[in-house]
Formats: structure tokens, sequence, C-alpha cells
């Protein structure tokens, strides 16, 4: 959960920079200074050098489809600030200016569905445990289960109650809703673990099972959306 609460501050903290440096290109294309012009020129080319390392990096998880489409990105800003500098024209910088704010959007929006489809899994993987461990009958096997399911749940109503958290307040109160609903039934199974009230762990199942099939069908619909 710490890796994942990382890429969203990192694809938080880059579109920021994308964003910013749109603004800088935007001011620009307006100046007449032709020392600001290269220094935001500059600016920008390091930025798109170093997003072109990063994609390079076997520890970046963005699907490959993505990582050649901006490494593309990134080669044809080099091409265009070297072989132009303060000779760019306005439709130059406006082209850098979308390239910029473009990918500043789709940063956040490949996140956003890489972790939807990420807490699908870990929710259903936690609904798998759970219903091996109560068809296993395993105390302990199902304390664990028991476990990792509340800490996946504690993370999620953390993670709504952000308030950089961008979904309807419906959904974001049904959520926190629902992790109250976990955290008091695993309460209550946990008092007696020995002897499981199966209703309450069916519900946990399936809540987990609802919930990750939602996740997962927005996740298809935003895919499509794109295409």
């Amino acid at each position: 959960m710490v890796n994942t609460t990382n890429q969203i501050r990192q694809a938080e903290k880059e579109a920021a920079v994308l964003l910013n440096y749109a603004r800088h290109l935007s001011e620009a294309a307006e100046s007449n200074d032709e020392v600001f012009k290269l220094t935001v020129l500059d600016e920008n080319l390091k930025l798109w050098v170093g997003i072109e390392t990063s994609l390079k990096n076997a520890k970046n998880l963005l699907p490959e489809e993505i990582k050649k489409n901006l490494i593309s990105l990134s080669k044809y800003v080099e091409r265009l600030t070297l072989s132009k500098g303060i000779r760019m024209t306005k439709g130059d910088y406006e082209n850098l200016i979308n390239i910029n704010m473009q990918i500043s959007e789709g940063l956040l929006e490949s996140v956003k569905n890489s972790l939807a489809k990420e807490e699908a899994f870990s929710l259903l993987k936690c609904a798998v445990d759970l219903s091996n461990a109560k068809e296993n009958k395993d105390a302990k096997d199902l304390v664990a289960a028991l476990d990792n399911n509340m800490n996946l749940w504690v993370y999620i109503k953390t993670m709504v109650n952000d308030k950089n958290t961008q979904m309807p307040h419906e959904t974001k109160s049904n959520l926190i809703k629902l992790a109250d609903y976990i955290s008091s039934k695993t309460i209550e199974i946990g008092k007696n673990v020995h002897k499981v009230n199966d209703k309450a762990l069916d519900s946990l199942i399936m809540t987990n099972l609802q919930i990750s099939e939602g996740l997962l069908a927005n996740q298809k619909m935003a895919v499509k959306s794109t295409k």
C-alpha cells in the first residue's frame, strides 16, 4: 500500500511540474526576452530528458505502449527544441504546451486506472483468502485473512478521506460506510474464530467481490472511452 501511495504522489508531482512548465512556455511564447525564452526551453528540455530516463528504468510500471508513446513525444520535444531554439514560432510553443498539458492529464488518468486494477485484485485476493480459511476451517489462516482484509479497507477509507481524492461525494460516502461495516463485522467474527458466523463472513467476502467487480468494470469503461 505504501508503494501505491507513492505512485499517486509521484504522478501528482510530475503532473504539477508539467503544467507549471506549460505555463512557463506560454509566457515565453509572448516574451521578447531571448534569455528568458532559452531558459524556459532548456528547463522544459531537461524535464523531458528526465521523463525519458525514468521511462527506461526497469522499475517503471507503466504499460509498454504508454512508455513507447511518451518516449516518442520526448524525442519530438528534444528535436524541436534543439533544432529551432529561440527561432520557434508560436505554433511550436503551442505544440510543446499542449504536449505538457495532455501528458499531465494522461499521467494522472493512467495511474488512476492502474490503481483501480491493483485495488480490485487486492480485494479479490482478500476475498479468496477469507473463503479458503472458511472452507478449511483454519482459525490461524482466518485471523491472517481478516487482518489483511481489515488493513486493506483501512487503507481504502484513508484514501477516500483524502481531500485530493477525485470521486463523487456519494461514492466516497458509500465506501466509508462499507469500510466501517467491514470493521464492525471483522471485530464480530474475530471474537470467536473457532465458531464463525458464516453469514457475517460471507458478507465480507461478497462485499469485496462486488467492489472489486465494480472497480474493474469502471476501469474497462475508462479504457474504452480513450479509444
